[in-house]
């Protein structure tokens, strides 16, 4: 049976929310900032908690339109598409910046394309005029393109997608699923051009090289649709023989050779395929299409060797089958597949790209590719990662409460300290001397009296200068030299003090400011002091109350996340044992043709020998 699988390329990238001129921009509010710093980190998840904070409580005001288009571009990469489309819808009312009106309709058409509203996408994306970055424009031509596919307009498609763009990858899968769509509507003349611009792809990207050979994957199953043989082969023999799509272009190959009647030559790529792992459907379909091919060219003998060799293949595979099932069923496989994945939420997009060394892989191997495992894996996913984020932040609760009573303790132990230090100062009487000193001052200088300026040592000596003129004997002539002497020495004084006079004026001057600025911290230290004395145990109380509240709720949200948990772990489970007994079935299945078939060989065997006719080995 053929197949087509539309490739789903959604690559859901914030990084045209926020331009690298905004990037490079002076961030006027420090949370917005952090927020930033986490969305640049790829830790979205922190970022989006920490903004839908910062803007509950006031802190991004300055960048509230940038914040706004980044908190709608979170809640769409985690699919939270009803919040971003309401945050979207309120940006468009609200400003006027042609910028942010392009990337809010480019967002919104985004939503609604997600949600399956393909018509209004296209009205929203029709509204972008082109003030979109590099990036967005190209997911924003591409996610048209697959809304008209959507709707089956598949002509306007390919009309869009012929337009020439700057970004060739989003074009490649475009076209990829453009040529399939074809494929299915049986117009394959359109689809083989779509499809072959993809096959022929110069690209050593990894994704790029797995989509090429998807295209050729396909191109070359249509043309064996349309009994092609040579030019399906032709395509399937582009695919690499290490590249994930190798096994059904091998069988593929085998089938272009048969259409052309060439039946030893379908050997060659059957053989090739039977080594690889049976539990690839190509690979099963290949134990039976080897001794068909035989038995086309007359060797019923190698027919027969293949069919038993089959059956005991088929034995072997159901019997693993069965053990895994037992492995689903018993709870250890699913948690085992994100053994090695990293802790977080999933953004909408997330993938399981790596399955776990163990004996199980090869059986998932398959299961990874189905969409319905990958959105139950995500969620699950999530689910284990609220899990854990909720007992994260029950530990930190508990730090939380524990900073709290050494909050209390030290200010329990330091407010007596504090209040015995600042009755220990009168500022009252601080202020009265200072206010005396400012008031000496003025007096000074209003005189120019150069002696109030001494210092200790020099007024206790023009004191005791002064006092000598006072003495009875000071007009005596015995004191005529002590006279002498006193007129020099107060002479040089005041000498000194009329020199110094300004300089020390200015000292004085700046003393009495430092007084007024340490006055002013005394007073900033009692009015905090007694702001804390009010406040800081209502505060402590506060917090101590929200924490205490918040214990209930988180313990109510494990125990609904844990329900959940559970259910979606039985959706799982019940979503690998089905795709197990799928296996098993289909194997089952072909182990009947090839008995059958064997039979057949045995029996025309036994008509030939009874007729006497020589037997084909």
């Amino acid at each position: 049976m053929i197949r087509f699988i539309t490739a789903w390329f959604a690559v859901c990238s914030c990084s045209g929310i926020v331009t690298a001129q905004e990037r490079t921009a002076s961030i006027l509010d420090p949370h917005y900032g952090e927020v930033l710093f986490h969305f640049y980190q790829q830790d979205e998840f922190t970022a989006l908690t920490h903004l839908l904070a910062a803007r509950q409580t006031g802190r991004v005001t300055r960048h509230a339109d940038e914040a706004e288009l980044l908190l709608g571009g979170l809640y769409l990469e985690y699919g939270q598409t009803d919040q971003a489309t309401e945050i979207f819808d309120r940006l468009l009312a609200e400003t006027t910046d042609p910028i942010l009106h392009d990337r809010a309709w480019f967002f919104i058409g985004k939503a609604r394309y997600q949600r399956g509203l393909y018509t209004e996408a296209d009205s929203a994306f029709a509204r972008v005029s082109g003030n979109l970055p590099a990036s967005l424009q190209a997911e924003h031509h591409m996610l048209q393109a697959q809304s008209l596919m959507a709707q089956l307009r598949f002509t306007a498609a390919a009309r869009l997608l012929d337009v020439e763009q700057s970004d060739q990858d989003w074009l490649a899968y475009s076209r990829f699923n453009l040529g399939v769509a074809l494929a299915r509507l049986g117009r394959h003349v359109e689809a083989t051009v779509q499809l072959n611009r993809v096959g022929q792809i110069k690209s050593n990207d990894p994704e790029l090289e797995a989509l090429r050979d998807k295209a050729n994957l396909a191109l070359g199953f249509s043309h064996l649709q349309a009994r092609q043989g040579e030019q399906a082969r032709d395509s399937l023999e582009r695919v690499r023989l290490n590249g994930p799509y190798a096994n059904k272009a091998l069988l593929g190959v085998g089938w272009a050779e048969v259409l052309q009647e060439n039946y030893r030559g379908a050997l060659t790529p059957w053989l090739a395929l039977s080594e690889r792992d049976l539990l690839d459907s190509a690979v099963q379909e290949s134990l039976l299409a080897i001794p068909y091919a035989f038995s086309r060219i007359g060797a019923n003998g190698s027919a027969a060797e293949h069919y038993i060799s089959a059956m005991a293949d088929f034995d072997h595979e159901m019997a693993g089958l069965n053990a895994a099932l037992e492995r689903v069923r018993s709870g250890r496989m699913i948690p085992a597949l994100l053994s090695q994945d990293g802790q977080g939420m999933g953004r909408w997009n997330w993938q399981l790209n790596e399955l776990p060394n163990s004996d199980d892989a090869r059986y998932l191997y398959f299961l990874v590719a189905n969409n319905q495992f990958q959105d139950g894996l995500r969620s699950y996913r999530d689910l284990v990662a609220l899990r854990e984020h909720l007992s994260e932040w029950r530990e930190k609760l508990a730090a939380f409460e524990h900073m709290i009573e050494t909050r209390m303790l030290g200010y329990g132990e330091r407010l007596p300290a504090i209040e015995q230090q600042l009755a220990a100062v009168d500022a009252v009487v601080l202020r009265e001397h200072r206010d005396d000193l400012v008031t000496t001052l003025d007096m000074i200088e209003a005189s120019r009296n150069i002696s109030g300026l001494a210092d200790n040592t020099e007024a206790d000596q023009w004191s005791r200068l002064i006092a000598l003129e006072t003495s009875l004997a000071w007009e005596s002539d015995q004191a005529a030299g002590a006279r002498d002497k006193q007129r020099i020495l107060k002479g040089t004084l005041l000498w000194k003090f009329d020199r110094d006079y300004k300089y020390r004026l200015w000292q004085q001057r700046r003393a009495v400011a430092e007084i007024d600025r340490a006055l002013i911290v005394t007073g900033g230290l009692e009015d905090r002091t007694q702001f804390v004395r009010m406040n800081m145990p209502l505060r402590l109380e506060d917090y101590h109350v929200q924490i205490i509240a918040l214990k209930p709720r988180l313990d109510a949200m494990q125990v609904q996340i844990n329900a959940v948990l559970m259910r979606q772990e039985g959706k799982l489970q019940s979503v690998v044992a089905q795709e197990l007994e799928a296996q098993k079935q289909r194997l089952a299945s072909y182990r009947v043709q090839a008995r059958f078939a064997l039979a057949t060989i045995y029996d025309q065997a036994t008509v030939v020998s009874a007729s006497g006719s020589k037997v084909t080995p």
